[in-house]
């Protein structure tokens, strides 16, 4: 994890960002521009918001020169200022460069929804197999069989 992977990944997250909003908003954009309603498809568009970039830039260590590898990171989200488009991009990312990722949430209904969110992302980055999520007791209960 090092200055050329901390290069690319504003590169790798507008390509994430650019397949969630089509894929999320296609439909919907269309329809509305292709009635004239220009200004009401942008609106449309489900996209992420400038904290949210920033958020996931800092977390991946890009702006810190001294940092020479991916250091754990403690991060405060609000609710409602978008964990859910956060750890579903983070994880896109990190599996592109092959890690496993799993996101854990307290709640099983929120953690189907939030992989529900990404779920079309996954399969286009054919990256599945590497993505889980799951409540945190389901996590406990895996890394005590595992060991």
């Amino acid at each position: 994890w090092g200055e050329e992977v901390k290069q690319q990944i504003p590169y790798i997250l507008a390509g994430v960002f650019t397949v969630f909003t089509i894929r999320r908003s296609g439909e919907s954009y269309n329809r509305l521009s292709n009635g004239g309603n220009i200004e009401m498809s942008t609106k449309m568009l489900m996209k992420p918001h400038n904290i949210q970039v920033l958020t996931l830039l800092s977390l991946f260590g890009c702006g810190s020169p001294s940092s020479i590898s991916l250091d754990s990171q403690l991060m405060q989200i609000r609710t409602g200022e978008g964990k859910s488009m956060i750890l579903g991009a983070a994880a896109v990312v990190l599996a592109l460069l092959g890690f496993k990722a799993r996101c854990v949430c307290y709640s099983e209904y929120l953690s189907e929804r939030d992989f529900g969110l990404f779920r079309d992302v996954f399969d286009d980055f054919k990256i599945m197999e590497y993505v889980k999520y799951s409540k945190i007791t389901t996590l406990s209960e895996d890394n005590t069989k595992a060991k």
